[in-house]
């Protein structure tokens, strides 16, 4: 979804102009994907606590499966 920086709004995609500008100010307007944004605006600190997270399930997993092939 187009952003405009200066506007500080989102704009639909058929408003935006043929060039690429905002309607209201007429400054260039970031038409990059609103899920490559929403991913960039992710902070590292939840970056990095979910790679933990997934390191400790893994962990888990492991353990389970030890525990199922000493029951049998």
């Amino acid at each position: 979804m187009p952003w405009c920086t200066h506007c500080d709004r989102f704009l639909s995609p058929s408003t935006v102009r043929t060039d690429g500008t905002c309607p209201t100010c007429g400054k260039p307007a970031d038409v990059e994907s609103g899920r490559a944004r929403r991913l960039r605006a992710i902070p590292w600190h939840i970056k990095l606590l979910i790679v933990v997270f997934g390191v400790y399930l893994l962990y888990r997993l492991g353990q389970g499966i030890d525990w199922l092939i000493g029951q049998l």
